[in-house]
């Protein structure tokens, strides 16, 4: 996979290569899934391309003459505003897969913006306002759409991170395995450059990342900044197979052995890998699947909504109860037990207005009377339970949603954003075992239609409240008794539980406890974000600021 290192090697050497060149034609070959701006520069013709297609994808720039095309397609041009434009200046977006190139022409300037994102990977022309003018496929945007990009991960930069922001980090971390940080929280890092890295300064990957003695953190954070730079020369390209994959470094990795090819360059090695992995036909990754899996999420959430909307209108028709039962109660005289149904006066209505009121036979009026307050009070009460179960239905479909465009706008980015609600949400079956550990907590609903996490035990509290709980979102835990952590997700960052919610969710951490078989327990709440974990404390330990407490009876979730 072409990582954000590699796509800094490549803006370093189209700035070398690029800048003051000038735009000398475009060939787009939709069937192949791969597109090419040409370049007119002191060196001859350069093709910058960029290919999408779901086994062979990445960006790179190659001489004219070695595009290969095997198939009898014609190119469509396109940008065509653009030709004849000079090139004043090209930047990566951060330390992303997404990088700008300046264009001047007549005058005007304009922006081409190539996201080299994987198999939703495409281009966008913008003006000098970043307003989007077009795009290489059939991407919707109006007149005032401005091109804005994927938010960034919430990694550390291993080209400029500090000595203090790596410690900082790897103390936050809590229980997981120094493998998995360094996997999980250092940008432009594939599963190939960690292992690199372990194996040059011989530590051992199972050992907890919050543990990390400074001078180890020192030289950890030494041979990232070491090896990231190692990307800024883009002009060699070391190609190696394994399990069948193609994969690509500007130097030589020692974990990956001695069996390779040598390019001439980073970008001529990536074209070769692109163009051997489409023939190879490797296997499609999971992203179809998932994206797949995500839409038929998505659209259930929309027959869940309607459903609760259609049971909304059902209950928003107890106030007839109340009416039946007011007009019972002053013409008791009037019913007598064993009638079905009785015509009485609508005092609600006009001066001669009737209406007919359906009754139990096996009962008097005064009770037919009460069995309609009953109703009309259950239907009052569950009407409010179906207001507020609407709107989490509403603010987890538009997350659904969310999650679906970034998914399709950018998958790798957005598959580790939203790694734990994915996997939730993945047939267990087609989990492959390798890639799918066991979960640290149990998932229930609130009656409401919120989600709680409820920690397993000591490791799994660690896990499930520092990794799979965002630091806005609801901890629980009893007070000074040992118990499962708990977490109230949120459909959204505005979302504001009730006290219905709280009392539910502390209840249930409460039976999660030692305390379980008590009359009633306290229970503490807060924000994740002021939940610690103490360095080298034991498993499930940690420490709480700001917290809250409720008195509540144990209630086993069902």
């Amino acid at each position: 996979m072409q990582t954000a290192l590699h796509i800094y090697s490549l803006v370093r050497e189209l700035s070398d290569r690029l800048i003051g060149a000038v735009v000398s034609g475009t060939e787009f070959y939709k069937k192949e899934r791969v597109a090419f701006i040409m370049f007119k520069t002191d060196d001859g013709t350069l093709a910058l391309g960029l290919a999408y297609h779901p086994v062979g994808f990445g960006s790179f720039l190659i001489p004219r003459g070695k595009i290969e095309i095997k198939s009898d397609e014609k190119p469509w041009p396109f940008f065509q505003i653009v030709e004849k434009g000079k090139v004043i200046s090209i930047r990566q977006f951060g330390l992303d897969r997404i990088f700008q190139i300046d264009i001047e022409s007549e005058n005007k300037k304009f922006g081409i913006i190539v996201e080299a994102i994987g198999p939703h990977g495409n281009i966008w022309l913008v003006d000098s306002e970043n307003k989007i003018l077009a795009t290489l496929r059939n991407k919707k945007f109006d007149d005032s759409s401005v091109y804005l990009p994927p938010p960034p991960l919430d990694r550390l930069n291993p080209l400029q991170m500090t000595l203090a922001q790596f410690e900082e980090s790897l103390a936050a971390v809590g229980e997981i395995s120094l493998e998995q940080f360094l996997k999980k929280n250092i940008q432009g890092m594939d599963d190939n450059l960690v292992e690199e890295i372990i194996l040059k300064t011989g530590l051992r990957r199972e050992s907890p990342a919050g543990e990390t003695h400074h001078a180890t953190a020192e030289e950890l954070h030494r041979e990232f900044l070491q090896l990231a730079s190692r990307f800024e020369n883009y002009h060699h390209g070391y190609i190696y197979t394994r399990t069948g994959r193609i994969l690509v470094y500007p130097f030589k990795l020692h974990s990956l052995g001695d069996d390779f090819t040598k390019a001439k360059s980073l970008s001529i090695a990536i074209y070769e890998m692109i163009t051997a992995n489409k023939e190879n036909k490797i296997e499609v990754s999971e992203q179809e699947r998932v994206i797949d899996t995500v839409t038929r999420f998505a659209g259930k959430l929309e027959k869940k909504e309607k459903n609760i909307e259609d049971d909304l209108h059902q209950a928003d028709r107890s106030d007839i109860f109340k009416k039946y039962a007011e007009i019972l109660k002053i013409n008791l005289p009037s019913v007598r037990k064993g009638m079905k149904a009785v015509e009485l006066h609508d005092i609600y209505g006009a001066a001669d207005a009737t209406i007919t009121i359906p009754l139990n036979p096996a009962l008097n009026a005064a009770a037919n009377a009460d069995d309609y307050f009953k109703r009309y009070r259950k239907g009052k009460e569950s009407l409010s339970l179906l207001e507020r179960r609407l709107e989490i239905a509403r603010k987890e479909l538009k997350m659904a949603r969310i999650m679906l465009e970034e998914l399709e706008r950018d998958f790798d980015h957005a598959s580790q954003k939203y790694a734990s609600e994915i996997f939730e949400l993945l047939p267990k079956e087609t989990v492959r075992r390798e890639k799918a550990p066991r979960l640290p907590y149990r998932a229930h609903t609130l009656s409401t239609g919120v989600t709680i996490f409820i920690g397993k035990d000591g490791a799994d509290n660690d896990a499930t409240t520092f990794g799979h709980a965002k630091p806005y979102e609801l901890w629980f835990h009893t007070a000074q008794c040992p118990g499962s952590h708990v977490v109230l997700k949120f459909p959204d960052k505005n979302f504001q539980p009730s006290k219905n919610e709280i009392a539910e969710t502390a209840a249930i951490a409460a039976y999660h406890s030692k305390a379980r078989h008590s009359k009633t327990v306290p229970v503490i709440y807060t924000e994740r974000r002021y939940v610690r974990k103490p360095r080298g404390a034991k498993p499930g330990l940690v420490t709480v600021e700001r917290e809250k407490m409720v008195m509540v009876e144990p209630k086993k979730n069902e």
